[in-house]
């Protein structure tokens, strides 16, 4: 399939940017009057936060400032992100994060000047407005870790050049890569990143799907050590700053904005990597005996159990059944996937320039933007539903809380999306007591839900703590270090049952998120919740909907161990983690019992 210029993709497929800003006359006004309000806003209290109705007072005024400039981002990078390619595109989000970083250099003091109080009067504060608790308390965890005032101020300048390696990463991927088309038994194929994951990763031609591994990962070895430089950079920056603020380790800098501690941490790697990995070989080996595969390789590791069952889902099908796979949990939940589907908040075209992936933007006060790249597998009706998770969670965390308060730690941030699989493979395992049915419909919870969450981003949680390991210890990564640790990291979780064939190292080079910080292992975190809240609603019906339903109102006031309570799931055990890798491993079981 040729990919479509953007330009030629009907508008029914794509979102609406202009509910954030209806022209670009109307964005260029907005950013020449936030620029106005953060000059009014530094005069009105730059050296004057020393009393407690100042603060709160400048609370609201700050809180406005924050949520222009979320729109202004947003509008940038969401059609930049639907076309990388286009210069007006690139233009326009370079700009932002230019703005971005000069108006929060200037808006520096602000955080400086309230580390410099006295606890008394930022409790007053706090007494006053309690809206004001969460971002105040958050500047008072701060405090061990704060630098000099105009230290403060200079890394602020500095944010659009610190997060420009996520950018020159994005740019080379999707803006710079090319793929020559590949054939296969005389019929030729068009590539790229997104034919790649989307279609061939599954194709159950196994020469197709090999010979097109070989493509992606010759192109992706020309780019390694440019990429690798890039990533080097990145994460050196990391360091140095978590040097200048105190911490010991770089790992303890990245978790303390998610507010959890080592061994929480640690804990998820671990035990999955120890006691997942025997599941996960054993349900390989079946995908390797079903489809008759001398050989099960890396590249085989995407290919469906149930290939010949598994149906083409259109996207009006794949709202449906969001719909009512979602209907468990009530009415106004309901309202905003109809909202989502009329007004075009789903972004589903395939086209060249696109980011790869999915993701759910929460511009604030306006609505969810999900991007996908519908190609009418079964796995995209569970992509769609995870990012409606996303959504939905940020519309009701807005509505109760401000854009200081709304978002809670990352921790926790992949709960409300993976619930919703468990929701859709719980409505569809319901549709049929038919045997091959039921058979696919748990493989594909097994290989959407539990194999992107708790395999593909796991291996690359485990990468990533050895890179960060290394960093700790002083040392420089390139290439060829990268890639023996990805090796190293597949080798030990695949073992003997898959063969890890030369290219398969690579796989760092596709995946954004070790540019986001700890990233990678919140969603297995997030799933061990999910799963054990949506078995909850499963079995207990409407008090645990409700208590889910609180879970995702209550936004980011909270810690993770505080939230994943009022879900009735307690993560300060390795109970809920233990029992979700054994719900994946009685589901393996069972799908090799209806395979025999």
């Amino acid at each position: 399939m040729e990919l479509k210029k953007r330009a030629d993709i009907p508008e029914e497929l794509t979102w609406n940017t202009k509910d954030i800003f209806e022209t670009e006359v109307k964005y260029n006004k907005t950013i020449e009057s936030l620029v106005l309000k953060t000059r009014e806003f530094i005069l009105k209290y730059s050296g004057k936060l020393d009393e407690a109705s100042t603060i709160v007072q400048s609370y609201d005024d700050y809180s406005q400032l924050m949520e222009i400039l979320d729109l202004v981002g947003n509008y940038a990078y969401l059609n930049y992100s639907v076309d990388m390619t286009d210069s007006e595109n690139q233009i326009r989000v370079g700009k932002a994060q230019v703005l971005q970083g000069e108006l929060l250099s200037k808006l520096s003091f602000y955080e400086s000047e309230l580390l410099e109080l006295d606890e008394s009067v930022i409790n007053n504060a706090m007494e006053i407005n309690p809206k004001s608790a969460h971002m105040l308390k958050e500047i008072l965890r701060k405090k061990p870790y704060a630098l000099d005032p105009k230290v403060e101020e200079a890394i602020s300048a500095f944010s659009p050049t610190f997060d420009s390696f996520y950018g020159i990463y994005e740019t080379l991927k999707i803006a710079d890569m090319t793929f020559p088309e590949f054939e296969v038994d005389g019929v030729k194929y068009p590539m790229s990143f997104v034919l790649h994951m989307n279609n061939y990763m599954f194709s159950t031609d196994t020469n197709v799907r090999r010979q097109a591994f070989q493509v992606v990962y010759k192109v992706l070895r020309q780019y390694e050590n440019g990429l690798a430089a890039n990533y080097n950079a990145h994460v050196q920056l990391e360091k140095t700053e978590s040097k200048l603020r105190g911490y010991d380790s770089v790992i303890d800098f990245l978790l303390f904005s998610q507010n959890v501690d080592r061994d929480l941490y640690n804990r998820q790697i671990d035990i999955i990597m120890d006691e997942l990995a025997p599941i996960m070989r054993k349900y390989a080996k079946l995908i390797q005996k079903t489809h008759g595969l001398e050989k099960m390789t890396y590249a085989d590791l995407k290919v469906p159990l149930d290939s010949d069952f598994a149906p083409s889902v259109s996207i009006e099908e794949g709202w449906d059944y969001a719909k009512k796979a979602l209907s468990v949990m009530g009415d106004e939940y309901l309202e905003h996937i109809k909202y989502a589907k009329e007004n075009r908040w789903v972004d589903f075209a395939e086209n060249i320039g696109k980011s790869t992936g999915g993701f759910c933007a929460t511009p604030y006060g306006v609505h969810p933007y999900i991007l996908l790249s519908w190609t009418g597998l079964l796995s995209e009706v569970f992509t769609l539903v995870h990012e409606l998770g996303h959504g939905v969670h940020f519309i009701m965390a807005q509505k109760e809380h401000g854009i200081l308060n709304c978002e809670p730690s990352l921790y926790l941030i992949e709960a409300p999306s993976t619930c919703n699989e468990m929701l859709l493979t719980n409505y569809l395992k319901g549709q049929s007591d038919d045997k091959a049915f039921k058979r696919w419909v748990m493989t594909a919870m097994i290989e959407n839900t539990y194999y992107h969450n708790f395999v593909t981003h796991l291996l690359e949680a485990h990468y990533q703590r050895e890179v960060y390991y290394l960093v700790d210890k002083g040392e420089t990564l390139n290439a060829d270090t990268l890639n023996s640790l990805k090796r190293a990291t597949l080798e030990k979780f695949w073992g003997d049952a898959v063969e890890i064939e030369k290219g398969a190292e690579l796989s760092w080079m596709i995946q954004p998120h070790y540019f986001m910080g700890l990233y990678p292992y919140t969603y297995s975190a997030g799933l061990t919740i999910s799963t054990v809240a949506s078995q909850r609603i499963l079995n207990e019906g409407q008090v645990a909907v409700n208590d889910w339903l609180a879970f995702l109102k209550a936004g980011g006031v909270m810690k993770p161990l505080e939230m994943a309570r009022i879900a009735g799931v307690d993560i300060s055990t390795d109970k809920p983690l233990r029992e979700t890798i054994a719900f994946i491993g009685e589901m393996v079981d069972e799908v090799i019992e209806l395979s025999k």
